[in-house]
C-alpha cells in the first residue's frame, strides 16, 4: 500500500512539473503589456473653424479613441501608446461620414521616443495640413551651450516666416504647414516675433520673456490667421522638453 502511494505522488508530481510552466506561461502572456515601448504622443488642433478632432489607434481587432477630444489650440500633454503597430487616426467630430476620417498614419513608431502630431489648416476651403514632428528625442545641446529650438507655422492662408530672437533673426522662411531644423539659442531670457519672411517693418506678433534653458528642446509654433482679432487672431506659442522628465 505504501508503495502504491509513493507511486501516486510521484505521479502527481511530474504531472505538476509539465502543467504548471505552460500555465504560467500562458498568464504572462495574457496580461503583459503589449510593450512596454515608451512610445508618446501628443496631439494639437490648430484648426481654428473645425470641431474638436480624436485620436484613435488600432488595438489588433478594431479601433479604439484614446483620450478625451481635442478642442482648437488647447495645451497639449504625451500619452502613450500601447500597442506596437497603433495605425493611429485622427477623426473630426463635425461630420460623420467616411470624411470624419482625416488623417491615417501607418509609419512606425520606434521604442522610447516622442511624437508631436499637428493638425492645422481650414474646414471652410479643406486646406488641411498634417505634420508628424518625430524628432522630439532629439540630442540635446551641450551643458552650458543652451537649448534647442525649431518653429512651425500652423498658420493657415499665411506667406512663410522668419522668426527673430531678440532682435536677430533666429529661423527662417518657414511655409504653412511645414517645421525648421532644431536652432541652439545659448541660455537666456528671449522676445521672440514673427516676420513676413524677407520683411523687418513691423512683426505679426510677440512672445515675451521666454526663458530658454541648457539641456531642453523647445518648439515654438504659430496659431491663428494674421489679421484676425477674435479667438482665431495670429500668435506664438511655445511647447517645452525637458528629456529627463519625460524619457
Amino acid at each position: 500500500m505504501l508503495q502504491k502511494k509513493n507511486l501516486h505522488h510521484l505521479f502527481m508530481i511530474g504531472w505538476l512539473t509539465l502543467i504548471l510552466p505552460a500555465f504560467f506561461s500562458c498568464s504572462k502572456t495574457d496580461t503583459a503589456n503589449p510593450t512596454g515601448s515608451n512610445v508618446r504622443v501628443q496631439v494639437l488642433n490648430l484648426s481654428p473653424d473645425l470641431f474638436p478632432i480624436e485620436f484613435w489607434i488600432n488595438n489588433g481587432s478594431n479601433y479604439i479613441r484614446l483620450n478625451s477630444s481635442y478642442r482648437y489650440a488647447a495645451t497639449p500633454s504625451y500619452f502613450y501608446l500601447t500597442y506596437n503597430n497603433p495605425l493611429p487616426q485622427i477623426r473630426s467630430t463635425r461630420v460623420a461620414d467616411t470624411r470624419r476620417i482625416l488623417y491615417r498614419d501607418s509609419s512606425e513608431y520606434k521604442a522610447n521616443t516622442r511624437h508631436t502630431i499637428f493638425f492645422m489648416g481650414l474646414y471652410a476651403d479643406s486646406t488641411y495640413k498634417f505634420l508628424k514632428l518625430t524628432d522630439d528625442t532629439e540630442p540635446v545641446a551641450p551643458i552650458g551651450k543652451g537649448g534647442k529650438i525649431r518653429f512651425v507655422n500652423g498658420s493657415p492662408r499665411s506667406t512663410p516666416f522668419d522668426i527673430w530672437a531678440n532682435g536677430t533673426v533666429a529661423i527662417k522662411n518657414v511655409a504653412f504647414g511645414t517645421a525648421s531644423d532644431y536652432q541652439i539659442l545659448p541660455p537666456g531670457s528671449y522676445s521672440f516675433k514673427a516676420y513676413p519672411t524677407g520683411s523687418t517693418t513691423s512683426s505679426l506678433t510677440t512672445l515675451q520673456n521666454v526663458t530658454i534653458q541648457d539641456g531642453r528642446l523647445y518648439t515654438l509654433y504659430s496659431s491663428g490667421m494674421v489679421g484676425r482679432v477674435d479667438s482665431a487672431a495670429f500668435g506664438l506659442n511655445l511647447l517645452a522638453i525637458d528629456p529627463s522628465v519625460v524619457k
